[in-house]
């Protein structure tokens, strides 16, 4: 990280003796009386009052696993008036005098980065599915380097990182990473295995302006409902996936192995959820994350990324459970040359025999694809002719639906409880009861999979027998009502410093230049 390196230390301390000198104090970002702060170099009492910089928190802390854990910061107030726990740059290894996965379930709490730059603040483990530190394997679930349960969370400013190496990283030294931070155990990786950087269990959380690296299942949606903004996911194989619905909007995906076949997404959305995995106003890319300090400090990876028409927008996990019906969406989305022609993938062969018992074959009965106005990264149409016949593209009208607003509302027609139809050609026109007997799916989705349900599960999309939609599993959690995150992003911003410190930029300003920097930390 270049915070560490020498020329970003004289910058700063350039930066402070500046200020110094022209203003006779360093003005500073004031605390509001629910801000915690987190520093690594903090010797005080965890959980203590604690004054730096001019500012008053409620309490400080030495490591997020003190922040974070049992006697920690607790629920905030509302989703509006959050407790805020404020992170000084470092890398802060969740696992790394546990060995396992630090999980979090309190309600109302925005993590933030303190300087504003997510490069600086990386919350990270080794952790991985397949490792056995006594007691059994981990599993995936267990891989995460983070897991927020709670609701209405939020996050900004901030990289959620696994820096378990896997072996679609190409490369003769290439090693395993143990549990204990340590890259010099000489231990051979020889099978993938789940590393989770960041796992979402709760509903409304929102996260500005973060990073989430990995290589497999980098980021797992686990039910609820989030929303990403100017943030950035890195990965190689299934690395969103799960039953969340989660919107990105002006953000980037990355991929970032090196092998044929990966994918973005592996959703398992349940039918009675409109939406899963939406993409909006996003970019697609294929870079490498060679030297990445975060996930390669060892330069395992390979430089040149993934080749041309090598890998896929997504495949349907879970597309055997009782519910599944994988949904995921790309609308005016650029994307890398990486994406292979036909766009998606199946699962398995299974999926698309004939006489499998399960969906006839016919992908189409347990996912969910779609894709508008997808561009190469120069905003030049793709030709989307080759992609898979069970996959979608909307036409404009259906396009135009999918908004902020829209996918996080109980009140609009098409969230929790499918969309309604009285008329198979007219979507969104009938009612929300999912006893009803018009109630439908979206009709341009089709006929559903029954057979993965169970035994008195049918569903269908052709009006007018639409089949029994009340009997279908629950999410496993419950819906909190029309859903508005911009009013949690307004909690994720610091406040900035007062009018002498930004005279003190302006005058300093041609002397503290810092080298522009891309949206992945090198």
């Amino acid at each position: 990280m270049r915070n560490y390196d020498k020329g970003r230390r004289f910058q700063r301390g350039l930066w402070s003796a500046c200020l110094v000198g022209a203003l006779g104090t360093i003005a500073s970002p004031s605390a509001q009386a629910s801000d915690y702060y987190v520093d690594q170099s903090y010797g005080g009492t965890n959980g203590a009052p604690y004054t730096t910089g001019g500012v008053t928190y409620a309490g400080a802390y030495n490591s997020i696993n003190a922040a974070l854990g049992a006697t920690g910061v607790g629920s905030g107030a509302s989703a509006t008036n959050p407790n805020r726990i404020i992170f000084a740059p470092g890398v802060y290894n969740t696992a790394a005098t546990t060995g396992v996965s630090l999980s979090y379930s309190k309600n109302n709490v925005d993590l933030i980065g303190l300087d504003g730059n997510s490069n600086d603040v990386i919350i990270t483990s080794t952790l991985d599915s397949s490792y056995n530190p006594g007691t059994g394997t981990l599993g995936t679930t267990g891989s995460a380097s983070l897991q927020l349960k709670g609701s209405n969370i939020g996050a900004a400013n901030i990289t959620f990182a696994n820096s378990t190496d896997t072996p679609y990283i190409v490369h003769t030294a290439h090693q395993a990473v143990s549990p204990t931070g340590s890259y010099a155990t000489g231990q051979s990786q020889t099978a993938n295995s789940p590393a989770v950087a960041l796992l979402l269990q709760g509903d409304e959380q929102v996260f500005s302006n973060v990073q989430v690296l990995g290589y497999q299942d980098s980021l797992y949606t686990k039910g609820g409902r989030s929303y990403f903004t100017n943030s950035t996911v890195s990965g190689d194989v299934d690395f969103i996936f799960a039953n969340g619905t989660t919107l990105f909007n002006n953000s980037t995906i990355n991929l970032d192995g090196d092998h044929s076949g990966g994918d973005i997404t592996a959703a398992s959305t349940d039918k009675r959820t409109s939406n899963g995995l939406i993409f909006l106003n996003s970019t697609v890319t294929g870079n490498s994350v060679n030297g990445n300090p975060a996930i390669d400090p060892m330069n395992a990876a390979n430089a040149s990324g993934p080749a041309a028409n090598s890998m896929y927008l997504g495949r349907p996990w879970g597309w055997t459970q009782a519910g599944g019906d994988a949904s995921t969406v790309f609308v005016n989305t650029k994307m890398t040359s990486s994406i292979k022609s036909a766009g998606w993938l199946a699962w398995d062969s299974t999926e698309t025999t004939a006489t499998n018992n399960k969906n006839g074959g016919n992908p189409a009965e347990d996912s969910r694809y779609a894709e508008y106005n997808s561009t190469d990264l120069l905003g030049n149409p793709l030709n989307t002719s080759g992609r898979v016949t069970w996959s979608h593209q909307l036409t404009a009208s259906q396009a135009a639906a999918y908004t902020v607003d829209n996918i996080f509302s109980e009140s609009y027609p098409w969230y929790g409880d499918g969309y309604p139809s009285t008329d198979a050609s007219n979507p969104g026109t009938g009612s929300a009861n999912p006893t009803d007997p018009n109630y439908s799916w979206p009709a341009y989705w089709g006929d559903r999979n029954s057979n993965n349900e169970t035994a008195n599960d049918t569903v269908s999309a052709t009006y007018p027998t639409p089949g029994n939609p009340s009997s279908y599993s629950d999410p496993s959690w419950t819906l909190g009502g029309d859903w508005d995150p911009s009013a949690q992003l307004a909690t994720l911003i610091l406040p900035e410093p007062g009018p002498a410190a930004l005279l003190g930029v302006i005058v300093f300003a041609p002397l503290l230049r810092r080298p522009r920097r891309g949206s992945l930390a090198r």
